[in-house]
């Protein structure tokens, strides 16, 4: 026994002696972000009273350690509980081609699940995807530090197909990115599931397609989204079925002239379950100007509509921010003001608000 402890000893002090070498080439890196601020808010619904909020508080604390192809991260989004994540990525060349593979285990100690997990080959022009993975984001609406409530109208402003599993083609054409993506999924329950007559969901075989079409012209870039889902259920002896559709489409484009960036904008959604049918849309504009020090200050507007049927709600919001650096340039300070009018025949949606926040964030 005291031989056996003898050579795990050794062999404990060897690994620690090795240490150092094998750190050389695969040094542990740490990142992370820590976000505290400050608002004061004001709304008041059409013949309400005004509410008045103003609060300190805890945003986004984030911090990831990686090493090499692996890395952990624990994510805690405004005051919501913390979780810890795990992934690892790693990638096989042969010539110009290259397959990387990518695993992301989320919130592992709660309700453990998959972030996005897919296998991925390329070359200089070609990258096919197949798994898991997120959705371009398009959506610019400049600084954007502050925001009056909207009353419920809600913002469309990343149009994505939840939980997204399938496949995808990215095809690298000079000043034109194209994405070419096929959900291919299965719903059991949820926004893509179908319904019966009776209002019981049944499994529902989920597809469809959904291209982007980037492009950049010297100061000018522009994106365009599109996607449109169709449903159908797995048992077709389960009976007649509700009326589902799910369709989306976004164009962003902004130009650089000097310091100053200038964007314009517009989406729109259109889903029908059963009889009701939506259609919300975001019509937004946004100017940002780079000042000296690395400061910056921008202005930007948003017309939201909830797209009902009956008694639609329309929010028009304006705000204005400013960024800089808070002593160090690690830490950015972002002030943001911003006022709302919701206006609709259905009065209970109508209203104003009005506000301010402050804002400090510290990225190592």
């Amino acid at each position: 026994m005291k031989k056996f402890k003898s050579l795990m000893l050794a062999a404990l002090a060897s690994a620690a002696l090795a240490a150092p070498s094998f750190a050389d080439g695969h040094s542990l890196k740490s990142s992370g972000e820590v976000v505290v601020g400050m608002k004061y808010s004001s709304s008041t619904p059409d013949g309400g009273d005004t509410t008045t909020v103003q609060d300190t508080y805890i945003g986004d604390v984030n911090m990831k350690l990686s090493q090499d192809i692996w890395g952990i991260e624990f994510n805690k989004d405004d005051e919501k509980d913390g979780k810890v994540h795990v992934n690892w990525t790693a990638t096989a060349s042969s010539g110009d081609n290259t397959v990387t593979g990518s695993g992301k285990i989320e919130d592992i100690f709660g309700e453990t699940g998959y972030g996005d997990v897919f296998i991925k080959g390329a070359n200089k022009t070609l990258a096919v995807k197949i798994g898991k993975f997120g959705s371009s984001e398009n959506y610019n609406g400049g600084m954007g530090n502050f925001r009056a409530s909207d009353f419920g109208v809600g913002n469309v402003e990343h149009i994505t197909i939840d939980g997204f599993m399938g496949l995808q083609a990215d095809v690298d054409a000079g000043d034109i990115d194209i994405e070419l993506a096929v959900p291919w999924m299965e719903a059991a329950s949820g926004d893509y599931a179908l319904k019966l007559k009776d209002g019981t969901e049944t499994k529902t075989n989920v597809t469809g397609i959904r291209p982007v079409i980037k492009g950049g012209f010297g100061d000018v870039s522009v994106s365009a989204t599109f996607y449109t889902l169709s449903f159908s259920a797995q048992n077709n002896g389960a009976g007649d079925t509700q009326e589902k559709s799910d369709s989306a489409f976004q164009l962003m484009g902004k130009v650089g002239a000097g310091a100053a960036t200038v964007g314009l904008g517009f989406t729109s959604k259109t889903t029908k379950n059963g009889e009701v049918e939506k259609t919300p849309s975001t019509l937004n504009g946004f100017v940002e100007v780079g000042l000296s020090g690395g400061s910056k200050v921008g202005a930007s507007f948003e017309v939201l509509g909830d797209g009902a049927e009956k008694d639609e709600a329309t929010a028009t919001r304006i705000s204005a921010s400013y960024n800089t650096p808070f002593f160090v340039e690690a830490v950015t300070l972002k002030l943001g003001a911003g006022t709302s009018t919701v206006s609709s025949d259905d009065k209970s949606k109508a209203g104003s608000a009005s506000g301010f926040e402050a804002e400090w964030a510290y990225s190592f």
